[in-house]
């Protein structure tokens, strides 16, 4: 799988070139519109927060960046804040504060870096960007909630991703999970869980021994195992499951139903039950989603969340149930850069490059940039300095379309001469005419 070489000054903070990040922007523009088209209004919030706020969520202090000003003096409290770790933390501390201002149900994205102390390796930084997009309730939130950020995901991904490429939203309900453990007779559902989180990287053989680990007796493991594999629904209703079980069905059913009224039917088979995904955190209380793109699994998940029914649990206030979804953009990107139409992005938004022939003209030249930016023609204007050949070299490198060229005799008629720089192919055009010729 090719994927782009993000280079910084320091491993594990990338940075892109021109080209590259004309293209991360375009992308991230794209999903501000699908985030938008849903009614989700952008939110940021502040990168450095009070270590004891992220530390309450059960974030290993270790991966936690702290933060301080050189030559602080103590008390001055700077040692007591660190760079954000995710953006759900903050989305917590923000409601917190402005519960009394917002609105419910309330719908934000949010699009900015976070910070991890992880050993920088292919897919994974200390510096990367998340998309989120999450519903927050009062007490209770609809699953019409959980549907509604799923559709919203899938017309995201369907919109960034390359024309004709697969990807599959593979949903799941922690309920449901939990309930079929239980029914196989784990003595520890957490540890069932996290075994079968484990499943892809250390294969079934494995993971039923594992589960025989948390004193499910071996034909049972099996048969959990194969329900897992198969995640037929019809063949769950059939177990005549109850209590937990029964509900987390209940609702797993119900939110692929609403979430395919929301899409096109061209979109329905990008959505999976799939009861193989457990999302490990206990964070996660109801549906739980995982996405694969079929081109570049070597990525994992690139757009993962669920249910939580209490966000400000780790901040000790009132119970704030929401569902959410995030887009790992980072990951994404280092492979998404190198597909197209990403992958030929030009360097420069402008089309149009006037050159600097003689530099006793530069006012005429500047005159002539003025009169194609007044028309809306993004326009670079050439400072000087270069052969006229060398000029028209690099602009075909970063991606220009046209050139214009004025001698000395063209200025005084109020002319310039026009190149195609992907044809080759020249013309002389009126000044007043030439924004029309471009157009």
């Amino acid at each position: 799988m090719e994927t782009i070489k993000l280079t910084g000054a320091v491993g594990g903070f990338p940075e892109f070139l021109p080209a590259q990040q004309r293209a991360a922007d375009e992308i991230i523009s794209i999903i501000k519109t699908q985030y938008e088209s849903y009614g989700y209004t952008p939110l940021e919030t502040a990168t450095v927060e009070k270590i004891e706020t992220l530390l309450a969520k059960g974030i290993a202090a270790k991966e936690v960046y702290g933060l301080r000003r050189l030559n602080a003096e103590d008390g001055e409290g700077d040692k007591e804040l660190a760079l954000r770790f995710d953006l759900t933390v903050p989305l917590a501390r923000y409601v917190v504060q402005n519960q009394n201002e917002l609105v419910f149900p309330f719908r934000r994205y949010q699009i900015q870096p976070v910070f991890r102390g992880e050993r920088p390796q292919k897919g994974r930084y200390r510096q990367f960007h998340q998309a989120d997009i999450d519903i927050l309730g009062q007490e209770t939130l609809p699953l019409s909630a959980d549907a509604e950020v799923i559709a919203c995901a899938t017309q995201t991904l369907a919109a960034i991703l390359p024309k004709g490429e697969e990807f599959i939203l593979r949903i799941n309900n922690r309920k449901l999970l939990q309930g079929l453990v239980a029914w196989a007779g784990s003595a520890d559902i957490p540890a069932a869980i996290k075994t079968i989180d484990n499943a892809e990287k250390v294969g079934w053989p494995k993971t039923i021994e594992g589960l025989i680990q948390t004193a499910i007796a071996a034909p049972k493991a099996e048969d959990l195992a194969a329900l897992l594999q198969a995640s037929n629904l019809e063949n769950l209703t059939k177990l005549g499951l109850s209590g937990e079980a029964e509900e987390g069905l209940t609702e797993l059913q119900t939110v692929l139903s609403l979430a395919k009224t929301l899409l096109p039917p061209a979109l329905h088979g990008n959505l999976k039950a799939d009861l193989t995904i457990a999302r490990g955190l206990d964070y996660y209380t109801g549906t739980v989603v995982e996405t694969v793109v079929a081109s570049a699994k070597e990525l994992g998940s690139v757009c993962s969340g669920g249910r939580y029914e209490n966000l400000t649990a780790s901040l000790g206030k009132k119970a704030i149930p929401g569902v959410g979804l995030s887009i790992g953009l980072s990951r994404l990107l280092a492979w998404l850069l190198t597909q197209e139409p990403w992958a030929s992005m030009p360097a420069t938004p402008a089309t149009v490059l006037v050159t600097c022939q003689d530099e006793n003209l530069m006012a005429y030249y500047a005159k002539v940039a003025q009169t194609l930016r007044q028309a809306g023609i993004k326009t670079e204007l050439h400072p000087g300095g270069q052969a006229l050949g060398t000029q028209i070299k690099n602009g075909v490198k970063r991606g220009l379309t046209f050139a214009i060229m004025a001698n000395d005799d063209d200025a005084k008629a109020n002319r310039v001469q026009l190149k195609n720089l992907a044809t080759a192919t020249q013309s002389e055009q009126a000044l007043e005419t030439l924004p029309t010729a471009l157009l």
